[in-house]
């Protein structure tokens, strides 16, 4: 006989009509230097210290573990020597704050050890790579694709595709070339098949979907013949180890067609680029913000904002402008406006927090005045109401940092203006920003300071009386009860079957009043859902 607890979660998200943040939430300094062009300090491999700490780079690769550790490969910057590219892998303990020289060299310009496709060797290592692309996928291991490196003397776009695993610190060449400049071969769209695979690339975004496939879009390389900028999307499917051409075009420097705001369509696509923010929300649907490319017919900064359903196979327009080299529109501090918008840039740095809000820093583009340079402007995105907030930072480019003191966090830190950072979300929420070139607090460099930003919550001036479910026959019926909730606009109530991954199941509109009110919301679909996983 089997029995099954059944283990049900709702969470209840309010949302005002401008919703405010606290942009006084402090920055905190960590690690690293607070001056540019630093070297690395490698120490023992495999052995953490106090001392340790990467050189300065930009355009790295990162994950996150299971444990909410920190890791980070390659990319351009500093060694123990002079500038070049990297191949050292590294990892960063958020509960000792400690980095740890992994795996990979000290040195610049090192050759990759490819070894047998598909075998992992103690002597398997990733060339020297900058602006490759990475996942965690669903067992904890570490993806690592593509990106601009170095090989047998010579430098070029790579397509190889690796996995890292964390338990016996082995790398495995698991698809791909081991040669530099290799063409894509696309086949069928929609069909995987072993042959598949993306031509090589640098500057491409990537997302996992809820069944553990590794998604790659875009990038500068190469089609099935020659280099240019790309938006072709593609699927990796990890249990068949073979690639499908989703999406998107085959050929090169494609504009975009972006139908009507706001609508789905089959015939919606970006245009081509590379360096853009990418993110997942709550719900699995991806999301791809700005980079350099194609608006609908010509090349530049872009601002526009995409959702893309794996589900449906269609992108949607959501935001931003459909023109290139658009000026930023700030607003309040704070205060999340349908007006606001980030201006138009490239190699920015995102995060997803644990609501499925989406988190943007800096990158190179446009301020509120039309001034092009580094920006270090701190941004928030929300779904459920798409609006975006202007969180902290400046509204003008080339501005310097405020470090402050080294582990004590202050509403007065920043993080200096720069681009090709590159950033992780921890088990805690917490939002983490390290390196990149730009500024310090003084001059312009490559960076190797550490940031970590605490969790940023929304200032709802609302008083919730209660809050109740019962469950009958499979229907849920939920009710709440409120006060002092002037400005408000809607409720959303998010299910969850295991306390962790939380999806929209619908929205309630609030009355926005400061008198006593009660709510109800029926869950008719947790029936179907039930039935759907016996």
């Amino acid at each position: 006989m089997k029995t099954t607890v059944l283990f049900i979660a709702f969470a209840l998200q309010a949302f005002l009509l401008n919703a405010q943040i606290d942009p006084r939430t402090p920055w905190t300094w960590m690690k690293g230097d607070n001056t540019v062009d630093h070297i690395g300090i490698y120490g023992t491999k495999g052995v953490e210290s106090s001392t340790n700490k990467p050189g300065s780079r930009n355009n790295s690769a990162t994950w996150t573990d299971r444990s909410g550790n920190l890791w980070l490969f390659g990319g351009s910057g500093y060694a123990t020597g002079e500038q070049g590219f990297l191949s050292d892998l590294w990892k960063f303990s958020t509960a000792t704050y400690k980095w740890t020289w992994i795996k990979g060299d000290s040195t610049l310009t090192q050759n990759a050890v490819y070894g047998t496709q598909g075998t992992a060797t103690v002597n398997n290592k990733p060339a020297p790579t900058y602006s490759g692309v990475s996942w965690t996928d669903s067992s904890g291991n570490l993806w690592l694709f593509g990106g601009y490196g170095y090989q047998t003397g010579n430098y070029g776009y790579l397509n190889s595709l690796w996995k890292y695993n964390t338990s016996t610190n082995l790398w495995t060449w698991v698809k791909g070339d081991n040669q530099l400049d290799r063409t894509g071969v696309y086949g069928t769209k929609g069909t995987e098949h072993n042959n598949n695979k993306p031509g090589a690339r640098y500057g491409s975004v990537t997302w996992k979907d809820a069944n553990g496939n590794l998604w790659l879009y875009g990038g500068y390389g190469y089609n099935s013949s020659s280099s240019g900028i790309l938006n072709d999307l593609w699927k990796y499917n990890p249990s068949s180890n073979k690639w499908t051409w989703i999406s998107g075009d085959n050929a090169l420097e494609a504009k975009a067609v972006y139908g009507t705001k706001g609508t789905a369509n089959v015939g919606n696509k970006p245009g081509a680029r590379y360096v853009s923010a990418s993110w997942v929300d709550a719900d699995g649907n991806f999301w791809l913000f700005g980079g350099y490319g194609y608006d609908a017919a010509n090349c530049g900064n872009l601002n526009d904002l995409w959702k893309y359903n794996p589900a449906t196979n269609q992108w949607t327009w959501i935001s931003g402008d459909n023109l290139i080299d658009q000026m930023a529109s700030y607003g309040t501090q704070g205060t999340a406006a349908t007006s606001n918008k980030p201006g138009g840039r490239y190699v920015g740095s995102g995060w997803t927090d644990p609501n499925g809000e989406l988190w943007m820093f800096g990158g190179y583009g446009v301020d509120a005045i039309g001034n092009t340079g580094y920006l270090n402007d701190f941004w928030k995105y929300s779904p459920y109401s798409n609006t975006w907030t202007w969180v902290k930072g400046n509204s003008k480019v080339d501005q310097l940092a405020v470090y402050g003191t080294q582990g004590l966090a202050d509403t007065l830190n920043i993080s200096g203006a720069r681009q090709g950072s590159v950033s992780w979300s921890d088990n805690s929420g917490n939002l983490w920003l390290f390196g990149g070139y730009g500024f310090d607090g003084s001059t312009t460099g490559i960076l190797n300071d550490l940031w970590k930003i605490n969790s940023y919550n929304v200032v709802l001036p609302i008083k919730l009386l209660q809050f109740s479910g019962t469950l009958n026959n499979g229907t849920s019926r939920l009710k709440w009860v409120t006060e002092q909730e002037a400005g408000f606009s809607h409720y959303t109530i998010q299910r969850s079957f295991d306390g962790i991954q939380f999806s929209t199941i619908g929205e309630v509109d609030a009355t926005g009043g400061n008198s006593r009110t009660e709510y109800n919301f029926t869950d008719a679909g947790l029936a179907h859902e039930l039935r759907a996983d016996d």
